[in-house]
């Protein structure tokens, strides 16, 4: 009973550890330096001094007899103190969260000045040399993320190889957790962070570039001389005169108003509506003219029947045909 109790009172106190540790890993893996692995070791000095006290108060109250089993459940805490520091570490440090903690750092150096505006670049700033100095120090974070710098740290002992038995249980060995980052790996995010550095670099380039663009001066000479007549026909005719004084005011109030969304909006829905009307009027004209031609179409159709009919009676009227001949020749001889 006693055993199970102190199991759960570890438990207990490796969650206390894990969240005050969390907080310290996440604020300073996010804000990286050189001082940056020491913060770490305090944060983890202070919540196994934490764990530690409230383990000896659990251990008093369950009356645990001094000696060894003492000293081994002090032990298990810190184990458990520091096996919880390396999973917060190693989850910090994922691929995608070693990428944005390199390129936060690359922007911070890159895109904004010492006292922290943004930079608007000019065309005498040399981009590539701070873009040069900004990747350098943002490619320097990586082996730093990499292995845990655990000399800042207090309550460790100084070769941490020794730490086995005397500050951890016997047959743990700390040195195998020191490593976060394996090197395979590291290159693999140091090539993906120099591809997304390439694309940093060129986006500010380009944007350098098109605010370099500018009109000519010969260009503008060129268009006041070609269009010389057409400015004095503006000038001297009222109604051209009225008309481009007209769409000036008019551009200069929306501009002034910042309507032009809406004034988009509303000549689209005109023309829009203007389409519809079109096609409608279309739509009747064609409804309109098409029973005509069917009309006229009929009477040929009446026709053609009775054309069949007449064709059925074909021999009587060829019978009175023959009549009607062998009549106007006896007539014909009868003159004679």
């Amino acid at each position: 009973l006693r055993d199970a109790e102190m199991q759960r009172a570890l438990e207990q106190l490796r969650r206390d550890a894990r969240d005050a540790l969390g907080e310290v890993i996440g604020d300073r893996l996010n804000n990286p330096g050189d001082d940056m692995w020491a913060g770490v070791m305090q944060g983890f000095d202070a919540a196994a001094a934490q764990a530690e006290a409230q383990l000896q108060r659990r251990m008093d109250l369950a009356e645990v007899a001094a000696g060894d089993a003492r000293e081994q459940l002090r032990r298990r805490v810190r184990r458990g103190v520091w096996e919880d520091m390396v999973a917060a570490l190693k989850e910090e440090l994922a691929d995608q969260m070693v990428l944005l903690k390199l390129r936060s750092a690359l922007e911070d150096r890159f895109r904004y000045d010492a006292a922290g505006l943004p930079r608007v670049w000019k065309p005498a700033d040399d981009i590539d040399a701070q873009f040069a100095r900004a990747r350098a120090a943002a490619q320097a974070l990586l082996p730093l993320f990499s292995r845990i710098d655990a000399s800042a740290s207090r309550v460790l002992p100084a070769p941490l190889a020794s730490a086995a038995g005397a500050f951890f249980p016997q047959g743990f060995d700390a040195e195998k957790t020191l490593t976060l980052v394996a090197p395979a790996r590291a290159r693999e995010l140091g090539k993906r962070f120099a591809r997304e550095a390439d694309a940093l670099y060129l986006e500010a380039k380009r944007a350098m570039v098109a605010t370099q663009n500018r009109v000519p001066a010969w260009v503008l000479a060129l268009l006041v001389v070609l269009g010389w007549n057409e400015a004095m026909a503006i000038l001297f005719n009222p109604l051209y005169l009225v008309l481009t004084a007209l769409l000036v005011g008019s551009a200069f109030v929306l501009h002034s108003l910042r309507l032009w969304g809406p004034a988009l909006r509303a000549v689209s829905g005109l023309a829009s509506v203007a389409n519809d009307h079109v096609h409608e009027l279309l739509v009747e004209a064609v409804n309109r003219t098409e029973p005509a031609r069917a009309a006229r179409r009929e009477p040929r159709a009446a026709d053609d029947i009775e054309l069949e009919a007449l064709g059925d009676e074909s021999p009587v009227l060829s019978a009175s045909g023959e009549e009607r001949s062998s009549a106007s020749s006896s007539k014909s001889q009868l003159h004679a």
